[in-house]
This record gives structure tokens, sequence and C-alpha cells, in this order.
């Protein structure tokens, strides 16, 4: 079973779906810290990005940036 192709893809589905969850917790956390609580429009619009790459960019951004919209500003 471990051999299909199906169940591969389910693996790595979860793989994707765990580093995003973990990037968007990141880019909150330390958003949090930085600009304090974002609004819910702000949160929402972080919790729809579906892009790694696009958190990991928000997430080395949070050091040059001065609030909620201006990171979110960068997408």
């Amino acid at each position: 079973m471990r051999d299909s192709s199906t169940y591969q893809w389910i693996v790595n589905e979860g793989r994707v779906e765990g580093a995003l969850s973990e990037a968007r917790k990141i880019v909150l956390r330390q958003g949090r810290i930085r600009f304090g609580q974002p609004s819910a429009a702000d949160e929402a619009a972080l919790q729809a990005i579906s892009d790694l790459d696009q958190l990991e960019r928000l997430s080395d951004q949070l050091v040059t940036v001065a609030s909620w919209r201006e990171l979110l500003a960068t997408l």
C-alpha cells in the first residue's frame, strides 16, 4: 500500500498542508510580536495564502515593514 501512487500523493499533501500551517503560525506569531494583533481581514488574508514560498517571503519581510497592512501589501 505504501508504494501506491495514491498513498504517496496523500502523504505528500499532508506534508504540504503541515508546512503551510506552520509557516502561517510563524508569520502570525512574529507579526503579533512586532505589530500587535492583526485585524480580522488581515488574518483572513494570511490564512488564505496557499503558497509556501509566498509565506516564507512574508516571514523574511517582517523585519523590514512597519505594519500588517504593509506586510500584506507585498503579496
